[in-house]
């Protein structure tokens, strides 16, 4: 994995507004690229909520010992992603999702840890088959499923929304 240039994560970050009361974002990575620097200094200054969930042992460990941010374990057999049933307004995923057992159950796992209308932001490496990837999203009452293009040289961004309720 490469890492993202600054200047792209930036841009990415404009979807993130500024100066909204009490937001939250989740962030599930396996490999940071630059990302958790950002999303940190950004939740910082804003006074918003970050937490860093990373499901590879090794990066884990390597991200608590060498930095300050205070990751969590993340196990994707959990029966909920999040901790203390909090919901979040956006939820950065940053991993290779063939580390995926059943891509279902993720997908409606994910689906609870967002608030109504949040939005999830998938980073993936270039190459993805992202048809397939909106349909899945879309099976599972995520709406407004788009690719954010142009945005970075090595990666494929996707997009989705929580529907807001009215699903199953």
């Amino acid at each position: 994995m490469q890492n993202i240039d600054a200047q792209e994560i930036k841009e990415l970050l404009t979807i993130i507004p500024r100066d909204y009361p009490s937001l939250d974002i989740f962030h599930l990575t396996s490999l940071s690229c630059g990302l958790c620097e950002e999303l940190d200094a950004l939740c910082k200054s804003q006074e918003y909520g970050y937490e860093l969930v990373i499901p590879d042992t090794n990066y884990f460990e390597l991200i608590s010992k060498t930095t300050n941010f205070k990751p969590h374990k993340f196990d994707f057999n959990k029966n909920r992603y999040n901790r203390h049933a909090k919901q979040y307004d956006f939820v950065f995923v940053k991993i290779d999702l063939k580390e995926i057992e059943d891509f279902d159950i993720f997908c409606k796992k994910l689906h609870a840890v967002i608030k109504n209308a949040g939005k999830v932001i998938f980073i993936l490496e270039e190459g993805h088959n992202l048809r397939e990837l909106e349909d899945r999203l879309i099976k599972h009452n995520y709406v407004a499923v788009n690719e954010i293009e142009n945005t970075f040289k090595n990666y494929q961004i996707l997009g989705a929304n929580k529907m807001h309720g009215w699903g199953n």
